[in-house]
């Protein structure tokens, strides 16, 4: 089998593209999630590595979970050739919650029919958790317009394109399969990734290092997941295995990661930490500390994708529909375990041991796997060049330097500064605009109250004229 690095190269009889087409991304850039962090950025990399760089430039990109307005509309009309949208799990209802999508992508109806340029939606997946109220108006209605303007329309799992298909009024077909550009990321950063992992074998060299992320949020625990025995029933195998000489090595994606991990440091279970959130430097970092590790357990999505996407063998607890979904476009559903059944322990336990004595079997199976989401997105990549112009490109790929890499690295980082100054912009302008409302009000009361008192002043007034005109008529009746 060729490696990532041999894969990638573009192959020289690869049709040239007709022009390179500007594309506008609506984005997350953030450093509190390292899913999203490195996903827009891997999104960006994906089209502008595809034949050589000739075929797509991301000139420009906003958050998707900002409000889209007219200008912004009318700005990318005038520029831009298409709009991409994604990836991530971006169908949610209560993750930026607002009335004008009924999903994440903040856009009304109104200006998503004033988007003239074509829609590409990449790697988007259905992100309802389980027992998960359905989505709100106007979901159905937005998500079939958006249908209608894309000119592809991928989701990022099969469970994704099988229950989102369940909301398309006209062919269903429409919704397409494409695989999360993480899940390729020996691909796209090919000499980070590890052909082997001697290196990591284990204080017996036998390969026991485990790498462990969790995280029991407030919707697994409405839909009836007990949190603390969750994470109590894996500190109890994690216990098992520390006993046995293995390796621990704790994978935090985001600040909400902390509390169980809290929970192993305490039992004295982690050797060792990486925390994938909250540093500026973690951009591509993190897809380096990734690739050395044989096997992760998490439930976060991200956190088996990115791993999976460098060759480790990615475990998980099913508390999450995307979760079952991943492991079961992997060919092993088992991989995602259910935490409430009664044998919750003992079947990971044994399920760790399993993939690990079977390591190097699994790791070129993966690397089969993988190869073929590589193949899957290369051809959905020119699938897309050619619905927009018409040009047929065959599928190659260029990853970005090291050099590259760190110019990208730079730019990602000036690029989620000025998001964050705008929204503390945005911020103060609506608490201006709030602090005007108050005054205007403020100033209304002022004047009614001035009114008031001049209409008693009036009343005052014309009582003591009253008065005076009774005295007087008194004064001319009073008797002699």
């Amino acid at each position: 089998m060729p490696t990532p690095a041999a894969a990638a190269r573009p192959t020289p009889d690869a049709a040239l593209p007709g022009r390179r087409l500007r594309l506008f991304h609506f984005d997350i850039k953030t450093y509190g999630n390292y899913g999203d962090t490195l996903l827009f950025e891997a999104v960006r990399q994906t089209f502008e590595g595809f034949a050589g760089g000739a075929c797509f430039e991301v000139a420009g990109s906003r958050p998707l979970r900002d409000p889209v307005g007219p200008r912004l509309v009318d700005h990318i009309n005038e520029n831009y050739d298409a709009v991409v949208v994604g990836g991530g799990g971006l169908f949610l209802r209560d993750t930026n919650p607002n009335a004008r999508s009924g999903w994440q992508w903040n856009i009304s109806l109104e200006q998503l029919r004033r988007l003239e340029v074509p829609i590409v939606v990449f790697a988007v997946g259905n992100n309802r958790f389980i027992d998960q109220a359905d989505f709100a108006e106007p979901f159905r209605e937005h998500l079939n317009l958006t249908l209608d303007k894309s000119v592809f329309f991928g989701l990022r799992n099969h469970g994704s394109v099988r229950t989102i298909r369940e909301y398309v009024d006209h062919d269903p077909e429409r919704v397409e399969y494409q695989p999360c550009p993480t899940t390729i990321s020996s691909y796209l950063f090919p000499d980070l990734y590890r052909d082997r992992l001697d290196g990591r074998a284990g204080a017996d060299g036998d390969g026991r290092v485990l790498a462990v992320e969790s995280i029991i949020g407030k919707r697994q625990t409405a839909a009836g997941f007990d949190r603390d025995r969750i994470y109590a029933d894996q500190a109890d195998v994690l216990a098992r295995l520390r006993g046995e000489g293995w390796e621990l090595v704790g994978v935090p994606h985001a600040r909400a990661d902390m509390l169980f991990h809290e929970v192993l440091r305490e039992r004295g279970l982690v050797d060792s930490e990486r925390v994938l959130w909250g540093s500026r430097d973690v951009l591509f970092r993190g897809v380096e500390e990734l690739s050395d590790l044989p096997v992760i357990l998490g439930t976060r999505g991200h956190a088996q994708m990115v791993p999976f996407g460098m060759g480790s063998i990615p475990l998980s607890l099913y508390v999450h529909h995307k979760t079952r979904y991943f492991a079961t476009d992997l060919g092993h559903p088992e991989w995602a375990l259910d935490p409430r059944a009664d044998t919750f322990t003992d079947d990971l336990y044994a399920t760790i041991h399993d993939v690990t004595e079977r390591r190097v079997e699994l790791r070129a199976e993966l690397a089969e796997t993988r190869r073929g989401l590589y193949d899957t997105t290369l051809a959905n990549l020119a699938t897309i060049y050619e619905r927009l112009t018409g040009v047929a490109v065959a599928p190659s790929f260029t990853p970005l330097t090291p050099k590259e890499r760190r110019l990208a690295a730079r730019t990602y980082d000036v690029s989620l500064e000025k998001a964050r100054a705008e929204e503390r912009l945005r911020t103060k302008d609506a608490e201006l605009g709030a602090k005007d409302v108050q005054l205007r009000t403020l100033g209304a009361e002022v004047e009614q109250v001035r009114a008031t008192l001049r209409a008693v002043r009036a009343s005052v007034a014309r009582g003591s004229l009253v008065s005076r005109a009774a005295h007087r008529a008194r004064r001319f009746v009073r008797p002699r």
